[in-house]
């Protein structure tokens, strides 16, 4: 288990649970923060600070976390939204502005509480309302809008985003009796990859780069048809190698010539 440093005494307490939670679910993936950084979108360096209370955490970082250590996605999102709710407790506060003495000054701060409260409450119905009541979506009147754009999209996967709306396929490769994909979104300014097999439990990894250090790998861990990578931000796609180790044959679709050779570690 690793040495935790002590968490920051400005921390407010929504925020610190947070942390604590993500501390725990990291401790769960038995992963070093440099094996974390290599399967998320997220540097060694913005995990030490996200996991040492120096910066709150983005929430598609909570999300990748969480999907890596197979945490329920509702909870850590609610406990998250709650969290950053509060104001996160880094940033500097704001001097209090002067109040009135005597029997008004009860009076002001009894609506201010009553008005705090309300509106914390009102909040906490909203996005648990789209958090847990509804994780694909709002009800018949939803917008199929993408709820990202571009940094935003980084290590999210492509369907709950509603990136895959306006998608198009850049370059592809066939395999045997599976298909790998490069897959943009103009829309979302992101890039995936996209694998379809008709071999269960065939797929190992399905991965996107858009140069030498940027990229990000998903394990389907035996799912059939329809395995993608999380999404990688880019304007334009022809940088982008969109790649898949199915069986023994890892396969590759670019701008470029596709390439197919034996994978390695079998």
């Amino acid at each position: 288990m690793a040495r935790w440093q002590p968490l920051p005494a400005s921390l407010d307490n929504d925020t610190r649970r947070l942390v604590e939670r993500l501390r725990a679910l990291k401790e769960q993936t038995g992963l070093s923060l440099v094996d974390l950084a290599a399967r998320t979108a997220y540097s060694k360096s913005a995990w030490h600070r996200y996991l040492n209370g120096g910066k709150f955490p983005p929430r598609p970082a909570v999300e990748a976390l969480g999907r890596i250590a197979g945490a329920d996605p509702a909870g850590l999102l609610a406990l998250w939204g709650i969290a950053q709710h509060a104001g996160t407790g880094l940033s500097t506060p704001t001097p209090p502005t002067p109040r009135p003495r005597g029997p008004a000054r009860r009076r002001l701060d009894l609506g201010a509480v009553v008005l705090t409260t309300v509106c914390t409450v009102l909040a906490a119905v909203a996005f648990l309302s789209g958090a847990v009541l509804s994780p694909t979506g709002p009800a018949d009147d939803a917008s199929d809008a993408a709820s990202c754009r571009g940094e935003s999209c980084q290590g999210r996967y492509p369907h709950p985003a509603n990136c895959s709306q306006d998608a198009r396929t850049e370059s592809s490769v066939t395999v045997a009796a599976y298909v790998v994909r490069l897959r943009f979104s103009p829309s979302c300014s992101a890039v995936w990859s996209e694998v379809h097999t008709h071999a269960a439990r065939g797929v190992r990894e399905v991965s996107i780069k858009t140069g030498p250090e940027e990229g990000l790998t998903s394990y389907p861990k035996g799912r059939a048809d329809g395995s993608t990578s999380p999404m990688l931000a880019a304007s334009d796609p022809r940088t982008a190698e969109a790649c898949a180790v199915v069986r023994d044959k890892l396969a590759c679709a670019s701008r470029e010539a596709p390439e197919i050779v034996p994978a390695q570690g079998d």
